[in-house]
C-alpha cells in the first residue's frame, strides 16, 4: 500500500502507468496474479482516501490528484525558495528560521524504506537541496555570531567526516573553530582538508578556504571579519571545482597511482557523484561578497519527491 501511493504521489496529477505501478510493487518480477493485486491495492487505497475520486483509471494507468500545498514537499519547496531569498540578501536570522524550518521536514533518507523507489531519480535532488540548507544555515550563524558558534563545531565536524571533499564544510568548521579559540584545531582542519585534496585528486584548497586560513593565521574574527559572501566565490561542491583556473589541477591531472584503497576509491565515487549533482542544479543570485568566483551552491528549482514516505 505504502509503495503504491509513493509511486502515485511522485507523480502528483499525472498518470502513472500500470506496469510503473507493478515496477514499485513488485521490482522486476510480478506475480502471475499482480493485475488483480494492484486492482485489490488501488480499492483499498480509494477507501482511505478522504475523496475517493481523487484517485482515478485514466488508460494506461492511475491519477491521483494532490491539491497544491497538500505534500511536505511543497511547504519544503516553498522554504528553499525563502532561505534562498534570504541567504541572497544576507538576512541572516531569515536564513535561519527558513533553513530550520525545511530541515525539520526531513526525516531521514526519502523512500528508504521502498527499496523499488529509493533509486528514483529525484531522491539525490532532494539530499542535495539539504545539504545546501545546511549551508545556508552554517553562513547565516556564522555571521550572527554569539553563543551558537560553540556548539556549531561538533556539528560542522559531523559533516566535514561525512562529506570530506566538500570545502564548505571544511571552511565553516575552520572559523567556528577560530571564532571559539580553537585557532590550532582550526589549522590542523586546513592541513588535513589540503593534503586529502592533493593526495586524493590533485588539487589545491579553493579561494574560499585559503581565505579562511587566512584569517585563522593573522587571528582576526569576530562577528564582522567575515560574511558568506557571493556563492560563487567557492568552488563547486563535493570535489568543488576539479579543473578549475589559476593553474590549479583539474581531474585529468590526477597523478596515477600503482594502487587505489577502497577507502579512496570510495571518497573518489562520492566526489564524483556530488560534483554531478551540483551540475544539474541551476544557478542562484548571490550577495555581494569581497572576491571573486562561482559556485553551484543551489538546489534543483524542480519539485523533489516526499520526504516521509
Amino acid at each position: 500500500m505504502r509503495a503504491l501511493l509513493a509511486a502515485l504521489l511522485l507523480e502528483p496529477g499525472r498518470v502513472v502507468s500500470v506496469e510503473s505501478l507493478k515496477d514499485a510493487l513488485w521490482g522486476g518480477a510480478p506475480p502471475a496474479s499482480a493485475q488483480a493485486s494492484l486492482h485489490n491495492h488501488v480499492t483499498r487505497l480509494r477507501r482511505l482516501l478522504d475523496d475517493p475520486e481523487r484517485l482515478r483509471s485514466v488508460p494506461p494507468g492511475y491519477l491521483l490528484r494532490v491539491d497544491r500545498g497538500e505534500l511536505d514537499v511543497d511547504v519544503f519547496d516553498a522554504l528553499v525558495a525563502a532561505a534562498r531569498a534570504a541567504h541572497a540578501r544576507q538576512d541572516w536570522p531569515g536564513v535561519v528560521g527558513s533553513c530550520t524550518q525545511a530541515l525539520a521536514l526531513w526525516r531521514g533518507t526519502p523512500l528508504s524504506g521502498l527499496p523499488d523507489l529509493g533509486g528514483h531519480t529525484l531522491v539525490p535532488r532532494l539530499e542535495e537541496a539539504r545539504l545546501i540548507l545546511l549551508k545556508w544555515r552554517y553562513d547565516a550563524e556564522l555571521a550572527l555570531g554569539g553563543t551558537r558558534l560553540t556548539a556549531l563545531v561538533p556539528e560542522l565536524s559531523a559533516l566535514v567526516a561525512e562529506h570530506p571533499f566538500r570545502e564548505a564544510y571544511h571552511r565553516q568548521l575552520m572559523l567556528a573553530l577560530h571564532r571559539t579559540g580553537r585557532q590550532a584545531e582550526a589549522l590542523a582542519v586546513h592541513r588535513d582538508l589540503r593534503a586529502r585534496l592533493i593526495e586524493e585528486l590533485g588539487v589545491e584548497p579553493g579561494p574560499a578556504i585559503r581565505e579562511a586560513h587566512v584569517e585563522v593565521l593573522r587571528g582576526s574574527g569576530g562577528d564582522d571579519a567575515w560574511l558568506p559572501g557571493e556563492e560563487g566565490h567557492e568552488r563547486r561542491e563535493g570535489h568543488e571545482g576539479e579543473g578549475g583556473s589559476g593553474g590549479r589541477a583539474g581531474a585529468g591531472d590526477e597523478p596515477c597511482r600503482p594502487t587505489e584503497t577502497p577507502r579512496r576509491a570510495k571518497e573518489k565515487k562520492e566526489a564524483k557523484q556530488a560534483q554531478e549533482a551540483k551540475e544539474a542544479e541551476s544557478p542562484e543570485p548571490s550577495p555581494p561578497r569581497r572576491g571573486n568566483g562561482h559556485d553551484a551552491d543551489t538546489p534543483s528549482p524542480h519539485r523533489p519527491p516526499p520526504a516521509q514516505l
